[in-house]
């Protein structure tokens, strides 16, 4: 990778970026920046058998202020704008069971005076927990669909019903910002990362961030913008997409929303697919591990379906020895912590086997 912890060069004038992410409506939900904190127990660990350590550095996008957090709550500024701007009152959504996008929509609608209905895809458990207990907690109606069809079918019917009964209904689903809002957002978290490193007198070799293509394509447009050489390394969670089709073509439409005469290929994209494990919201063995490291060595939380997959692909490729001792790695955290009380057995079992052969 390229040094980059002797002497960066000095950071363009970022102003003119800034001004065209300006032009798109917004609300405002979280404080700017977020945190950006060092990690460098973990890199010892990951580099144990070498000389010489990357540095790696954790963007606290799990720390955004409403609903425990995470990355979501930067796009919805944008979605969110749109829908105040069509006078609705209610926000209907299709989303999983177990959301992280689902709570975040709640948490964003209480704070702008909006009812939120979700349609998330599954039966509800036996017994509440995670994410879903969240969006109960902030009031939001829930329903169930067992597939996306029935999804989408109920969320035509209730934006009916809403209608009927005098409210204004916007389903989030068919907002046009969706995967706009996305790379916008993270475009913009990208800048910080780089003015927040520069301060320390660094610059990043390298991002890493779970990716279904919609934030990566804002790293990616900042690559290109700001021209710093750095990579940025996309880990899937799903197997559901072509990433580099879909991340170009998100960075493309946004790159036109924000008035920018720039073309992102597939080719530029960099993604990595074998973390994904079994498939989608099903925990790996290298994802649980990842999620240990951070928690054991750092105090940072992931979570297993998609942190912690990312935090897997990082893991691997510093003990690869893909890093040397002038390489910045940046993390972008996006929070998922809820998830967590899902899956107990996997922490509680693990701790229970160890104090089971330590203790006489």
């Amino acid at each position: 990778m390229t040094a980059s912890t002797t002497g960066p060069e000095p950071l363009p004038d970022f102003s003119v970026i800034r001004s065209h992410i300006a032009k798109l409506p917004r609300v405002k939900l979280i404080e700017r920046p977020t945190p950006i904190t060092e990690a460098p127990n973990l890199a010892r660990v990951l580099n144990h058998d070498r000389p010489g350590n990357p540095r790696i550095f954790i963007k606290r996008d799990d720390l955004t202020s409403l609903a425990l957090g995470g990355n979501k709550l930067r796009n919805l500024e944008f979605r969110l704008a749109r829908t105040m701007s069509e006078h609705a009152d209610t926000v209907i959504v299709g989303l999983d069971l177990q959301s992280n996008s689902a709570r975040q929509t709640v948490a964003a609608c209480n704070k702008l005076g909006l009812k939120t209905i979700l349609v998330l895809e599954g039966s509800k458990p036996n017994v509440v927990q995670g994410n879903l207990l969240m969006d109960y907690l902030l009031g939001a109606e829930v329903h169930f669909a067992a597939t996306r069809e029935e999804q989408r079918q109920m969320l035509d019917s209730l934006a009916d019903q809403t209608r009927k009964a005098g409210g204004r209904p916007h389903i989030l689903n068919d907002n046009p910002m969706f995967d706009v809002a996305s790379a916008a957002a993270y475009l913009e978290a990208t800048l910080e990362v780089l003015e927040q490193l520069d301060a320390e007198g660094l610059a990043p070799s390298c991002f890493y961030m779970s990716s279904s293509g919609k934030g990566q394509a804002g790293i990616v447009l900042a690559q290109r913008l700001t021209g710093l050489g750095f990579a940025m390394h996309g880990v899937t969670a799903t197997s559901e997409f072509h990433l580099p089709s879909r991340t170009a073509a998100i960075a493309n439409e946004t790159a036109k929303a924000l008035g920018l005469d720039l073309v992102i290929t597939q080719d530029e994209i960099v993604n990595f697919g074998e973390f994904v494990g079994a498939g989608y919201g099903v925990p790996s063995e290298a994802g649980i591990e990842a999620v240990k490291l951070f928690a054991r060595t750092e105090g940072v939380i992931l979570d297993p379906i998609y942190t912690g997959k990312a935090a897997a692909g990082l893991v691997a490729h510093v003990r690869e020895g893909r890093f040397g001792a002038n390489d910045v790695i940046v993390f972008v955290h996006t929070g998922g912590t809820p998830a967590n009380f899902t899956w107990g057995d996997l922490w509680v079992d693990d701790t229970m086997a160890t104090q089971r052969t330590t203790t006489p």
